[in-house]
């Protein structure tokens, strides 16, 4: 397929109305865009005849040479264009945090769309339009840069049904209607129009879906037993319904209520089931349901769920979806209507901040109480036994410690509860922005926010406004760690070890134990030998659902086998893999192998080590373990020690090499970073006593 194939047209065809184009999917996660449809079921309803096409994946070059073959093929009376999103909103993709590296994935849609309005002036005098979500944050500016003939600030309900006297020269009158006069761009009465009244998917709709992400891995999607169970992946392929529009809150940092306006609509419920029924026709049963937060309509959003149960009743294969929400309004019944009506949690437990302060500076509608208990209804549900068959198999949280209003003080409030609730042994991964993506239409930032954003462009000759890729970081959080690189180090490790286990899939025990002595090693190991294995409990900080096969539980065998030669056998094995530095390993036999012998010894010696965690004020559990937690671990050692060096050099002092290698396996296993800029995770008021 030719990328500008739009269909199969009838020859000599009619010039169409619109040729509707996306040059703004981005690459990280396609989606087939919902503008495509929402504007198409609009033209539908005034008769005009719109082809779409979306640039995914290719260069602006190639963009510009299907845009031209399209151009010349339709002929079109106007060309629209929807810019979703100006950039990923990933500070990574355009900053690199190393100065001698690379950003990741810089993707610039804004410019793409300004070279293709270029190539389409050369072409046509086709007016041109340009709309959508980041358009409407920066309407004017992004209208100055762009230079089409009209924008549309939101909705284009009343454009599309006026569409030929706009074109004519009308623009008195018309809502959400941009344009020029005078020399200066006229913006018309905003109004914020509610969800379409009718089904909005039609065949030719539904066969260009399938052609975009292809049959397929559509299929793959909408036939699995659970569409990506555990995963945000092929969230891309679930299929847009809009369920309302409108959001009353007023974040500091999204834009929401600035594009779909605050005033809640919802879409009726009896048209939201035909639309579920039409797309069902076609085997299409993953959907993501449109709304700015499912927890604004509650009763609304409850109904429908009671609804979609109905309909799986009869279903071979149950619905699934997916939607936006903030851990507010919904109890834990109701979180369970929800999921026995289909819906799947993306990432279960997204907060930004458990500072109530930090909360209400960024005019959160919730509280640090609201997000904890939220989690805990989660985890609770997904034990019950009518979701085991969708138990997820790993638990993602959504945090923001890098928020705008970060500080130290925020940081270790959170990191302190999130420890407290014993949730850092629960996450198995953790994500998080480091930066805010800053629009010129947010008000309740910091003073200094858009002053300090870092402006990134793709072309050099490109000016340098909120329009474009622009991000903020916490001044405090840059100011403490000394620069954005040093941040990112900080938040990588935080989200690794602090709010998730997820370092329990990058320990290289090679590299731990080429660091000891042989003699020591020998030492450490030696009760094992002559050891029932079978009956050696491991320590609570080593399972993790992404080692899968080489989770070290799993080679008990193995150790077994390996402990009864020769030391040299253990040797050669320790000495496979000659490292320097720590990397994160390639988790093989051999690592996990090594991983429980180390894992396994030290349970059988706890006993013996007590007296040095009871020295560094480390409690113990009932079974003799000190903290699984390294949070807990760092910041009671961080009270009397910022340095690693500094701790280890307290315990050889009073303790035996044997334990001091004990000690060094503890920190190096949770992996514990003893660093003077980690001080301030230290209890409030307890500071560190000395170097």
């Amino acid at each position: 397929m030719v990328p500008a194939y739009t269909g199969i047209r009838p020859p000599n065809p009619e010039p169409v109305d619109i040729l509707f184009l996306n040059l703004s999917n981005w690459p990280g996660r396609p989606v087939y865009p919902y503008a495509f449809v929402q504007v198409s079921a609009l033209a539908r309803r005034a008769g005009l005849s719109v082809v779409r096409w979306d640039g995914l994946g290719l260069s602006r070059q190639q963009q510009l040479e299907c845009i031209t073959k399209l151009v010349k093929d339709h002929q079109p009376r106007a060309v629209a264009f929807t810019i979703r999103q100006a950039d990923s909103t990933i500070s990574d993709d355009y900053i690199s945090p190393d100065p001698k590296g690379s950003p990741k994935n810089p993707w610039f849609p804004v410019e793409d769309t300004q070279a293709a309005i270029k190539r389409i002036r050369e072409l046509s005098d086709a007016k041109i339009f340009v709309g959508g979500f980041t358009f409407t944050v920066n309407p004017v500016s992004a209208a100055e840069y762009l230079q089409p003939d009209f924008g549309i600030i939101g909705e284009p309900d009343e454009f599309i049904t006026h569409f030929d006297e706009v074109l004519n020269g009308r623009t008195e009158g018309i809502s959400n209607l941009l344009y020029r006069a005078d020399g200066q761009w006229q913006q018309n009465q905003r109004v914020f129009w509610g969800p379409f009244d009718d089904i909005e998917y039609t065949e030719d709709i539904i066969d260009e879906i399938f052609r975009f992400h292809g049959e397929r891995k559509l299929r793959n999607s909408h036939l699995a037993d659970v569409p990506g169970l555990g995963t945000a992946e092929d969230s891309g392929r679930s299929i847009a319904i809009e369920i309302s529009r409108g959001c009353p809150c007023s974040c500091a940092f999204c834009c929401e209520p600035k594009v779909k306006g605050k005033t809640l609509r919802l879409r009726n419920l009896d048209v939201i089931e035909a639309e579920i029924h039409n797309l069902l026709r076609y085997g299409l049963r993953y959907y993501w349901f449109v709304c700015s937060e499912l927890n604004f309509t509650k009763d609304h959003v409850l109904e429908l769920a009671e609804r979609v149960i109905r309909i799986n009743e009869v279903l071979p294969r149950p619905i699934f979806w997916r939607s936006y929400f903030l851990p507010v309004k919904f109890n834990k019944d109701d979180l369970r209507l929800l999921l026995r009506s289909g819906l799947l949690l993306e990432q279960n437990g997204p907060f930004s901040d458990l500072s109530d302060e930090t909360l209400k500076q960024m005019r959160e509608p919730y509280r640090a109480r609201h997000a904890l208990q939220h989690i805990k209804d989660l985890i609770e549900l997904n034990e019950e036994p009518e979701f085991k068959a969708r138990r997820l198999p790993r638990w993602i949280l959504w945090s923001w410690l890098a928020n705008p209003y970060a500080t130290l003080d925020s940081v270790r409030t959170t990191l302190e509860i999130f420890s407290k609730e014993k949730l850092d042994l629960k996450y198995d991964q953790a994500e998080g922005y480091p930066a805010l993506r800053v629009y010129e239409c947010l008000d309740g930032l910091p003073e200094q926010t858009k002053q300090e954003a870092i402006i990134v462009t793709q072309d050099d000759a490109t000016p340098k406004t909120l329009i474009h890729p622009a991000f903020y970081y916490s001044r405090e959080l840059v100011e403490h760690f000394g620069g954005i690189a040093d941040v990112h180090d900080f938040l990588n490790y935080a989200q690794e070890t602090l709010l998730s286990r997820y370092y329990r899939v990058t320990r290289n025990w090679h590299y731990f134990a080429q660091k000891l002595e042989f003699s020591t090693l020998q030492e450490i190991v030696a009760p094992l030998k002559a050891a029932d294995l079978e009956a050696i409990q491991l320590p609570p900080w080593v399972e993790h659902p992404d080692l899968g096969k080489l989770d070290p539980t799993h080679w008990r065998e193995q150790a077994s086998v390996l402990l009864q030669q020769k030391n040299s056998v253990l040797e050669q094995l320790i000495n496979t893999k000659q490292l320097t530095k720590e990397v994160h390993p390639k988790q093989d036999a051999e690592n996990a192998i090594l991983a429980f012998i180390l894992h396994a010894a030290f349970s059988a010696s706890r006993k013996d080590l007590a007296v040095v965690f009871e020295k560094l004020k480390l409690p113990l559990d009932c079974e003799g373990y000190p903290p699984a937690s390294p949070y807990l671990t760092l910041s009671t050692l961080m009270r009397f020690h910022t340095t690693e060096a500094s701790a280890l050099e307290a315990v050889k002092k009073d303790f035996t090499p044997k334990q001091l290698a004990w000690f060094r396996y503890y920190l190096y296993a949770i992996n514990v970073k003893l660093e003077p800029k980690y001080a301030f995770l230290a209890p409030k008021g307890t500071g560190s006593n000395c170097n």
